[in-house]
């Protein structure tokens, strides 16, 4: 037996009650401190030191789950065949992660790639049926996918106004309220 184990062994003989939750090991002492896998908390009854656990335990699933649903895991063969789909170029490493770049900046874009990389990320909608946008100014606007639709095809290739309305939430309304009259 190391020495280390030894101490262990000498802390842990006034354990009254003990159970396994997730993995962890949670401990009662004689003087009632509650102990998770031999470091003792602030919890004052193991069914509390249980929840704490079973909370952390729910909190790192959700996290795993939502890294996976990044941008940043997107596989590259999926964004490749969504470029193909639209515009008739060359797709190399640099455009994609271009595109995944831009589609991850939230920046205002009349590009149907992007549109459709966003669709694709389950987190990137604030609202249902609604893309929001952050602008320069780091305001945030949100329209319907049918507005986005009508702006991709009249603003196709207008960079001057894309640009315009990328600055503020009052250019990017104003260009809006055009359009409408």
């Amino acid at each position: 037996m190391h020495y280390s184990e030894f101490t262990k062994s000498l802390k842990r003989s006034n354990v009254v009650e003990s159970t396994r939750s997730y993995l962890q090991l949670i401990e009662r002492t004689e003087e009632g401190k509650i102990l998770i896998n031999g470091i003792e908390t602030e919890f004052t009854s193991l069914e509390e030191a249980r929840q704490y656990i079973k909370q952390d335990h729910i909190s790192r699933k959700l996290e795993e789950q939502v890294s996976k649903e990044l941008y940043e895991e997107l596989s590259e063969h999926t964004i490749a065949n969504i470029i193909k789909e639209y515009h008739d170029i060359k797709v190399t490493d640099t455009l994609i992660e271009n595109y995944i770049q831009l589609a991850s900046s939230h920046m205002f874009s009349t590009d149907p790639v992007v549109h459709a990389i966003r669709q694709l990320n389950k987190l990137d909608r604030l609202v249902e049926g609604k893309l929001h946008y952050v602008l320069s100014d780091e305001s945030i606007v949100a329209i319907d996918e049918r507005t986005q639709l009508r702006l991709n095809n009249l603003l196709q290739n207008q960079t001057e106004i894309i640009g315009y309305m990328r600055e503020s939430k009052e250019n990017f309304f104003h260009v809006l309220e055009q359009i409408e009259e």
